[in-house]
């Protein structure tokens, strides 16, 4: 593909060249006139000056005039007269604006209105023509502007002057018939006209220098007979003699012509002129002579300067030039040619007359053969515009009538043709319907695939493709905005439970109202979708990060309100993650991950708040995945291990229990505690794998320190929630005592008060299951849950353990000592037995034993032991 720069100076340097050549062109015609009647000129410079305004423009046009006028007058020597071109390219050039393509007809108008009077007033004083003669000047001369005119308009319309000239990359459109019908009648008749005038005006110089040259002969013959005879009769006559009887003879000449007789040196010795007698006779001072014949001559005076003078052959001279026999002398004839003037002109005005009749004649003779050849044309052109669409319509076409064989022809063929069209506009129709009607599913299929595609046709929301097509788009613009995006994860607390308790249809209710609040919530610029589940997403652009917080901050207080549904009012809250791009992010999936980031971790704050993304928080967030997904390989690869702790008889001091607690070594981030991994497996469902491997585990190692001969202890182990719900915990428990051998007395299970949020009459079998097989139940971390005394009377629990919360600082807080000992006094009321666990200090133990507490547990006495250690303990205890 070629520059377009290039293309362009190439189109100015073609346009330049273009000009420059059209203006050539009309200083050459200015320069090389054709000579008519009486020595009226004929000149194309307006055909290219009116050329270069109907190519170049009107203020070009104008320009080429007045440079080409001026140089023809101040080089060429030209009349001031000729400035009426640039009169005329004025008046044509200002009427083509508004009447384009009718150069010939404005031109036309100009030469009745305007040029015509002006030549005629203008000569009427600077002439003594009469005024037949300036009519007839004056009427020659606007035939040759209305020449140069028509040509100029047809070689515009036929010569692709546009094109060559860098205007226009096309050709140019059709014309119509009846105008090239015109332009090629008229131009006949022109070329015709001038034509004659052009061979009249050769005739009549021709008729004038034979007319002169025949009376010019007869005189000198004359002359040289009375001198033969003068001779004749006298003797002795020397050459004064002669010059004296010729003068004699001249001064007798009463002619309108001038005869003077000359030397070899041409000058003159005798003359029908006196004055003129001893000067020398030049004709070519001041003069220009052209030959009309070997003895004639035309003289004409030198063209002035800068002068309004009309110059015809009135200003001229013919001279006749012959020899007189017997001499050396030459005879001049001087015969003014403005005395044969009243005679030319009477006799080539009636001429031009009929020419000018004879011409009008044809130019209406043309327009009446356009006009019949033309006219079927015409009408078969006006009834077939459009065709297909009048047809379409079912209009009435009204077909025209020609005597001309050919255009009949194709009139038939036209109607013809119209008739199979509106036969398949009919099919066509009939078609159309039928895929209107197909093109009106499609668009309604089409629309309801948009809104599946972009929207969530749950909430009315966008969806996660319009969110990312949009996200996309908003940071394409941000390279000009430079204005920071915010991206606000809000996720519905408990929404899961909302599902699994009042069901999935009060669920969507919920995400339809929740999505209105959204949508009344969001700030100016800023758009909601709905990525999936409970998850919204909010984007928009923000000025600094206080109307940012202020925006999460707005997200959140829109579930301040309760929600209503079937006369239910459920209390609700919502987590916000905010992150902002590019602050957070070079890209989309980074500023997405990290929201994400930043809401769990607003939940893992607490319910309803909202945090901005921190780096920090991806470590977190990468740990806790690590861990996540290292939990199954951890089971597989035996990276789980058991420690235990001892509880100590409070009475006695003796070593009583134990109990198992995990541990997990992992092989990249070493040592994780259980309250990092535990909480992760509950969220996972793994803890039912975990805590099957660990009662099996303390199973199998009580059992083998039994079978060691060491001391008999009771192992406590700690069981999940889900195992009451979702695991088969009896099946469990039965088969890991069957593969270990352990007796059943010998194991506890510890669970929370958790385990009596759901489905207490399933719990309560399970348990009593459990105790029937011997094996002691034991209420882990009392009193920081769901604690239902009710319940717990009911159960056959055989020990309850305090949480530590309760034990630390037992000995500074009053209220605090007050609980504990009402619940140590409550619980042995239903005969179990407490124990205390987390006691660290003897203030603490000796305060807990004074309270009674049955068995105590705490870094006091040990910490968690890997069993080769505890087995250490039980040998000594034994």
């Amino acid at each position: 593909m070629s520059n377009p720069l290039f293309q362009q100076h190439n189109k100015q340097l073609t346009i330049a060249f273009a000009f420059a050549l059209c203006a050539l062109l009309a200083l050459i015609a200015e320069s090389n006139h054709f000579q008519f009647l009486y020595g009226i000129t004929f000149s194309l410079t307006s055909l290219f000056t009116l050329l270069g305004l109907r190519l170049f423009g009107y203020w070009p046009g104008l320009l080429m005039s007045a440079v080409v006028l001026f140089l023809g007058t101040f080089l060429l020597k030209q009349p001031l007269f000729h400035y009426i071109i640039l009169i005329e390219a004025a008046f044509t050039g200002l009427l083509l604006r508004k009447y384009k393509n009718q150069l010939f007809g404005i031109d036309a108008v100009f030469w009745v209105l305007v040029g015509m009077p002006t030549i005629y007033w203008f000569y009427s004083f600077h002439s003594t023509l009469i005024t037949q003669d300036l009519l007839l000047i004056a009427g020659i001369i606007a035939m040759n502007g209305l020449f140069n005119a028509l040509f100029a308009e047809i070689i515009y319309q036929y010569v692709p002057l546009r094109k060559w000239s860098g205007f226009a990359r096309s050709q140019q459109g059709p014309n119509s018939f009846s105008k090239v019908l015109f332009h090629f009648s008229i131009g006949i008749v022109f070329l015709s006209f001038l034509l004659n005038i052009f061979i009249n005006s050769l005739s009549s110089i021709k008729e004038v220098s034979l007319y002169a040259e025949r009376i010019s002969s007869i005189e000198v013959n004359r002359i040289s007979e009375s001198l033969d005879k003068w001779q004749a009769v006298s003797t002795d006559l020397d050459k004064q003699d002669q010059i004296a009887f010729l003068q004699l003879a001249l001064g007798k000449h009463f002619g309108n012509s001038i005869i003077s007789v000359t030397n070899a040196d041409h000058k003159v010795i005798a003359s029908s002129a006196p004055e003129t007698v001893g000067e020398m006779l030049d004709f070519s001072k001041e003069s220009s002579i052209t030959p009309m014949n070997k003895k004639s001559y035309l003289v004409m005076p030198d063209i002035k300067k800068y002068s309004w003078h009309f110059q015809t052959w009135y200003d001229g001279n013919l001279i006749y030039k012959d020899k007189l026999q017997a001499t050396d002398w030459l005879v001049y004839i001087d015969f003014p040619i403005k005395n044969h003037q009243k005679y030319l002109f009477s006799k080539y005005f009636i001429h031009f007359a009929y020419m000018i009749g004879l011409a009008f004649f044809a130019v209406i003779l043309a327009y009446l053969i356009n006009w019949w050849l033309s006219r079927s044309l015409t009408r078969l052109a006006r009834a077939t515009t459009n065709l297909p669409l009048k047809l379409q319509e079912m209009n009435t076409l009204e077909w025209p009538r020609s005597s001309i064989v050919e255009i009949h022809s194709l009139i038939a063929n036209f109607k013809h043709m119209s008739t199979n069209l509106i036969h398949m506009f009919q099919e066509s129709q009939r078609s159309n319907e039928r895929l209107e009607a197909q093109t009106y599913l499609l668009q309604q299929s089409e629309e309801r695939l948009h809104q599946l595609a972009y929207y969530d046709m749950l909430t009315g929301l966008p969806n996660r493709l319009q969110f990312t097509l949009h996200f996309q788009d908003m940071i394409t613009m941000n390279a000009a905005m430079k204005k920071p995006i915010a991206i606000m994860f809000a996720d519905i607390n408990r929404f899961k439970q909302i599902n699994d308790t009042l069901g999935h249809a009060v669920g969507d209710i919920l995400l339809g109202k929740a999505a209105e609040r959204f949508g009344a919530a969001v700030f100016d610029e800023c758009n909601v979708f709905r990525l999936g589940g409970d998850e919204f997403v909010f984007v928009g652009q923000y000025e600094n990060e206080d109307e940012l917080a202020a925006n999460a901050q707005a997200v959140v207080d829109s579930f301040n309100e309760p929600f209503m549904i079937d006369e239910t009012l459920l209390y609700l809250t919502v987590s916000v993650g905010v992150s902002v791009y590019p602050q957070d992010g070079g890209d989309m999936d980074t500023i997405i991950r990290n929201a994400d980031i930043a809401m769990y971790s607003a939940k893992e704050q607490g319910d309803g708040c909202y945090r901005f993304f921190k780096p920090t928080l991806v470590s977190a967030m990468t740990e806790k995945m690590q861990i996540e997904n290292g939990l199954y390989n951890a089971l597989q690869n035996k990276q789980f291990s058991l420690h235990y702790q001892p509880k100590i008889n409070a009475a006695t001091g003796e070593l009583c229990g134990i109990e198992a607690l995990i541990r997990w070594r992992h092989p990249e981030l070493g040592m994780i505690p259980p309250d990092k991994f535990i909480p992760l497996a509950e969220q996972s469902g793994f803890i039912l794998d975990i805590d099957s491997w660990v009662f099996h585990e303390a199973c199998r190692q009580n059992k083998a320190w039994q079978d060691e001969g060491l001391q008999y202890i009771c192992v406590s182990v700690n069981i999940s929630a889900r195992h009451f719900y979702q695991g088969n915990l009896s099946e469990m428990i039965v088969k890991a005592l069957k593969d270990t051998g352990l007796d059943p007395q010998y194991v506890s299970l510890e669970i929370t008060e958790g385990v009596f949020m759901r489905n207490m009459d399933q719990v309560i079998e399970t348990i009593l299951f459990l105790r029937g097989l011997g094996i002691q139940i034991s209420i882990d971390d009392f009193g920081t849950g769901y604690s239902s005394l009710n319940q717990l009377q009911r159960l056959p629990i055989s020990d309850v353990k305090l949480d530590r919360s309760f034990i630390q600082g037992i000995t500074n807080d009053e209220k605090k000592s007050s609980i504990v000992k009402a619940i140590i006094e409550l619980v042995h009321s239903m005969n179990m037995k407490v124990v205390a666990e987390g006691v660290e200090t003897i203030a603490e133990s000796n305060f807990c034993t004074e309270l009674q507490c049955d068995e105590l547990q705490g870094y006091l006495f040990s910490k968690p032991l890997p069993p080769q250690e505890l087995a250490l303990l039980l040998g000594k205890n034994e």
